[in-house]
């Protein structure tokens, strides 16, 4: 079944309903500055239900390959993706708090689960916060050159402080 906009939360899990649809980039809004080109699609799979302790939740993967800006060299690379998805749904904040040391809570409210919305924050979630392309990511950074013969020695902080003490300088 395609990824609708929204779903009713009780319903899926009752149901354990299963979506499955390739997403184009070009449809995340949020994700859009973060791409250097739109182009390519998201393969998501969700499914509802129940996790071994009965409470509800959502899990499944996210795939595809997003261009991004390497931050180094400042050129588009292809990047992988394969996030799993694995959320548990709550219903009041209380809920919440308590799930936060277990699990990804999500506060639904209303028993309405924007799964569109859902699925660009995990793809924001998923982002390294620096992306590098393969050349850059190993690459020691850049070591200033030194004169040959003249060595540089930087004065210590407090031999400072103390000719200002000390000698009024």
């Amino acid at each position: 079944m395609p990824i609708p906009d929204k779903i009713t939360a009780s319903k899926a899990v009752a149901r354990h309903e299963r979506f499955a649809e390739e997403m184009p980039l070009a449809g995340f809004v949020r994700l859009q500055g973060l791409l250097a080109s739109e182009a390519g699609v998201i393969a998501a799979e969700i499914e509802a239900g129940r996790d071994e302790s009965d409470h509800p939740h959502l899990q499944g993967r996210l795939q595809g390959e997003l261009q991004l800006i390497c931050h180094r060299c400042l050129k588009a690379f292809g990047w992988k993706l394969d996030a799993p998805l694995a959320i548990r749904l709550v219903n009041t904040e209380a809920e919440e708090a308590q799930a936060l040391h277990e699990s990804d809570p999500y506060l639904v409210l209303d028993d309405r689960l924007p799964l569109r919305e859902i699925v660009e924050d995990e793809l924001l979630l998923a982002l390294p916060m620096m992306p590098r392309c393969k050349s850059c990511e190993n690459a020691a950074p850049p070591v200033p050159a030194k004169e040959p013969g003249k060595e540089t020695r930087k004065e210590n902080p407090f031999a400072a402080l103390k000719r200002i003490k000390f000698d009024g300088r």
